[in-house]
């Protein structure tokens, strides 16, 4: 099996304002994944605190993302 993945300390993070929903306050967790031939993946995690206009404003864009139509470019190809 590979190396265990690494976890980095969360972090405080000021997020530039996203121009649907304005600014937003994260915390985001980063982890190192390794994967074959010695590549390692950076997975970021972002989170907002429970109970904050952040929150509201993150659930508010992800349902902004998960609602609007995927745009289709000539190189995309049905699965």
């Amino acid at each position: 099996m590979g190396r265990p993945q690494r976890a980095h300390p969360p972090r405080r993070h000021q997020a530039a304002a996203a121009p649907q929903v304005g600014g937003l306050e994260l915390t985001y967790q980063s982890l190192d994944l390794p994967m074959t031939n010695r590549n390692v993946y950076d997975l970021t995690i972002y989170t907002a605190e429970p109970g904050t206009a952040s929150e509201d404003r993150l659930k508010l864009l992800a349902s902004l993302a998960a609602t609007r139509p995927r745009e289709t470019h000539p190189t995309d190809r049905p699965r």
